[in-house]
């Protein structure tokens, strides 16, 4: 089930966080702290953006959303719980109709996401939407140091976007 955003569920999803997402998104933020983190997501796309937070079993377990950095240029995010995977399908559609409809008809000319180096799981998931990597991997980027790698989808050429696409076997 998706819903949209609220500050409780953001919270909750910040609190609990997996330790793969954690070790992402703390990179980039100054604070290690997740209950300013909620505040800062939960008003950037209450302000700037569009979101959805996915449950399973009655609790928030992804937090899914796309914020426009300056015109025409967005920036998508996702973290979770250790229920990502069980919560993941339903924000994953709700992502790739989002990012066709920011591509395409509020006519951004790029939609990308940093994503730390090693986070196997949300390169792979990022790869299966579509996204490419722009440029070589950003070495010393996270406050600590932290390599992270850049994708991108470009407005007319992700076609992994578009409606009724098939991945070949």
């Amino acid at each position: 089930m998706l819903t949209d955003i609220d500050l409780l569920g953001t919270e909750f999803i910040c609190y609990n966080m997996r330790e793969s997402d954690k070790r992402e998104i703390f990179a980039m933020r100054p604070h290690d702290n997740p209950y300013l983190l909620a505040w800062e997501a939960y008003h950037m796309v209450l302000n700037n953006g569009r979101g959805r937070i996915a449950w399973h079993n009655g609790k928030p377990a992804v937090f899914c959303a796309f914020t426009e950095t300056w015109p025409r240029r967005w920036n998508c995010w996702m973290f979770g719980t250790e229920d990502f995977r069980a919560a993941a399908m339903p924000a994953i559609r709700w992502f790739r109709n989002e990012a066709r409809e920011i591509l395409t008809v509020c006519e951004a000319h790029r939609l990308d996401c940093d994503s730390i180096e090693g986070h196997a799981e949300a390169h792979k998931m990022i790869k299966a939407l579509g996204g490419v990597e722009d440029g070589p991997p950003m070495r010393r980027y996270g406050k600590n140091g932290e390599t992270f790698q850049r994708f991108v989808w470009f407005n007319g050429e992700n076609n992994v976007l578009e409606p009724g696409y098939v991945r070949a076997a």
